[in-house]
């Protein structure tokens, strides 16, 4: 089922809160320490908030960079579901964070990182929210370095699953 501007909007900022709320509630000092050799609640933040970044920047920049570098969608949005499955196959088949997207540091101060995730989320939704109709998220794609060439529309999908992927895991590494 396809999801509206709006609807995805809504969702974005549903799943940023939500993430926050549950990383707020980990306790300060159990923050930085990692739990059954994954990343620490900090580390699933800190790989948001270069996610969030590095996505932030696809909404930003001029829409005829997508098309130099991609070139035009040639079918149409995959709905929600079918880009959750997508990236849940190659989860299972080994595909992992790499450069960027791996959080380097190991001490994070909880609220400020926190802060930062909002005002990434935040950027990203008003880049949405301000700078693309409703019909331009399936006329664009980008490049997504695990799930290759997405539309506008599923990017902003992945990134609404990505949050509820990473707030479901501090939330049962750390007993929330």
């Amino acid at each position: 089922m396809r999801k509206s501007k709006s609807e995805i909007i809504v969702e974005l900022n549903d799943s940023f809160d939500l993430l926050i709320s549950t990383s707020s509630s980990v306790q300060n000092e159990l923050f930085n320490v990692s739990r059954e050799n994954k990343w620490t609640a900090a580390g699933n933040i800190a790989h948001l908030v270069n996610a969030t970044k590095m996505t932030s920047l696809a909404f930003k920049l001029p829409k005829f960079l997508p098309v130099l570098l991609y070139g035009k969608p040639k079918r149409t949005s995959h709905g929600y579901i079918k880009i959750v499955d997508n990236y849940e196959k190659k989860l299972v088949g080994g595909a992992m964070a790499t450069g960027l997207y791996v959080p380097k540091k190991t001490n994070y101060e909880q609220e400020k990182l926190n802060g930062k995730l909002k005002m990434e989320g935040d950027t990203l939704i008003q880049s949405i929210s301000k700078k693309w109709s409703d019909e331009q998220l399936d006329q664009y794609q980008i490049s997504h370095p695990i799930l290759g060439l997405l539309t506008a529309r599923e990017l902003a999908y992945f990134t609404i699953y990505h949050n509820t992927h990473h707030q479901e895991t501090i939330r049962k590494l750390y007993l929330l």
